[in-house]
């Protein structure tokens, strides 16, 4: 929600600038705020920053917001650091207007425009000629019922996700929290002779809710959207996955793969 006062593009750049080897980046929509001047629930001239306001940008907010988040991308990211960036319910809107500001982002940047959810393949070279991939699940996310609770979108992404199948990561964004869970899966295993019996292993896959920028409480007299409906305070900051190389017994071989190690959550 880039225009909007309450988002901290501070935390944002001081982020993007982490000393972070290989990172790869994913954005899971509502990057933008996106909100049009005749969408009268959702815009406020008070929320949007102060240089979203003056007379020779605000009658273009939308492609200004564009503008103004992709020069921040560019110079603190690499275009190949980038798998791609996810819609959202806010950009999408705009699309009846016969604009979608995030594949105008894309364009600018020269990142590849995933949509609303997407299945992004992860291929690693390492040394040796071997390669090591995942898959990761990338969906903007959905609903707001009960989403002044604590975890309440919890039970309703991993149950979302469990509907897919062969992917390693699931993300998701909208509900402005941060969390990640592992689910583990049982996986049978063959050495692939029919008189040595199958054993099974555990798989972890890391279902995702990937953070916000987006302040609860307005630092003027003028009161958020959060504040405004009540929404309850969350972590700011975005997720970090960090992966590793794990060795498995596969088919009666070993095989390399990635591993979950951690996230800042």
């Amino acid at each position: 929600h880039h225009a909007q006062d309450a988002s901290n593009q501070d935390l944002l750049i001081e982020e993007l600038k982490q000393p972070l080897p290989n990172r790869l980046i994913i954005g899971v929509g509502d990057e933008l705020d996106s909100i049009s001047r005749v969408d009268l629930k959702r815009h406020k001239l008070e929320d949007l920053k102060d240089r979203f306001t003056h007379k020779h940008v605000y009658p273009r907010l939308i492609d200004a917001e564009v503008e103004d988040y992709a020069e921040i991308i560019a110079k603190y990211t690499g275009a190949g650091e980038w798998l791609g960036h996810i819609s959202g319910n806010h950009p999408l809107a705009m699309t009846s207007y016969g604009i979608d500001p995030v594949e105008r982002l894309c364009m600018m940047l020269k990142h590849p425009y995933l949509g609303y959810s997407a299945f992004v393949p992860v291929t690693i070279n390492l040394p040796g000629n071997t390669r090591v991939s995942l898959m990761i699940m990338a969906h903007h996310g959905f609903g707001g019922t009960n989403a002044r609770k604590e975890g309440s979108g919890v039970n309703s992404y991993i149950d979302h996700a469990l509907r897919y199948e062969e992917w390693d990561i699931s993300l998701y964004g909208h509900r402005h929290d941060r969390w990640a869970k592992r689910v583990p899966r049982i996986k049978p295993q063959t050495s692939g002779h029919r008189d040595k019996p199958a054993w099974v292993r555990s798989v972890d896959r890391l279902v995702c809710q990937c953070g916000t920028y987006m302040r609860t409480l307005s630092h003027s007299k003028y009161p958020t959207y959060s504040e405004r409906f009540g929404y309850i305070p969350r972590p700011l900051g975005c997720l970090i996955i960090t992966l590793g190389i794990d060795r498995i017994r596969e088919g009666g071989k070993d095989n390399l793969s990635l591993k979950i190690i951690g996230t800042n959550c």
